[in-house]
C-alpha cells in the first residue's frame, strides 16, 4: 500500500526547522492529538539534524474505519514512532518518518523533503509504504492503517499550523 501526502507551511525552513527542533513543541503536540503514555525515547536537535523516537498511545479514528473495523479496533492503539529531519542544502531537509503499531504488524515508512519554493513558504512532500507483516491480514490492515496515518497527519499539519502561528 502506497500514498503520498503533501502540505504548505506560511513559514520559511528556519523557522520550521527551529519549531520542529524544540522539545517542547513535540510533547505538547502529541499531548494535543490526544496521545497518552507518551514516552520520548531519543530526542536531539542541532543545526544539521532532528531526530524523535517515542513511543505512545494514540486514538484511533475511528469515523475513518469502515463499519466491520470499528468491532474490532479499541480507542486507543500503540505506535512506536522514529523521525529523522537533515538539513541537506540551505533550501531542503530530507526527512525520514516510520510509524509502527507492533500489535497489528503494520508499519508506515515515509520518505520526502521539506522546500523553499519561495521565501517565507515551505512545502512539505512524502512518499509512503504502507506493509503489513502477517499476510492473512496484509490487504484489510495495511489499507486501514494508511487511513489512520493520513489523518493523523492532517492533525499534526494543523497543530503545526496553529503553533508556528502563535508564535509570529
Amino acid at each position: 500500500m502506497r500514498f503520498d501526502l503533501s502540505q504548505d507551511f506560511p513559514v520559511g525552513l528556519d523557522r520550521l526547522w527551529t519549531a520542529l527542533g524544540q522539545r517542547d513543541y513535540v510533547e505538547r503536540k502529541y499531548r494535543s492529538l490526544g496521545s497518552s503514555a507518551l514516552r520520548l525515547l531519543k530526542f536531539s536537535a542541532d543545526a544539521q539534524a532532528i531526530e524523535v523516537e517515542l513511543e505512545r498511545q494514540a486514538p484511533v479514528a475511528r469515523d475513518e474505519l469502515p463499519a466491520w473495523a470499528r468491532v474490532f479496533s479499541g480507542s486507543e492503539q500503540a505506535l512506536h514512532q522514529h523521525t529523522r529531519w537533515r538539513r541537506v542544502a540551505p533550501d531542503t531537509i530530507a526527512i525520514e518518518l516510520e510509524i509502527r503499531a507492533p500489535s497489528l504488524h503494520v508499519a508506515a515508512k515515509g520518505t520526502g523533503s521539506v522546500v523553499e519554493p519561495k521565501p517565507g513558504h515551505s512545502r512539505m512532500t512524502l512518499h509512503f509504504e504502507v506493509a503489513c507483516s502477517k499476510p492473512a491480514l496484509r490487504a484489510t490492515v495495511a489499507p486501514l492503517f494508511a487511513r489512520q496515518v493520513e489523518h493523523a497527519l492532517q492533525a499534526d499539519h494543523a497543530f503545526t499550523l496553529d503553533y508556528l502561528g502563535a508564535r509570529s
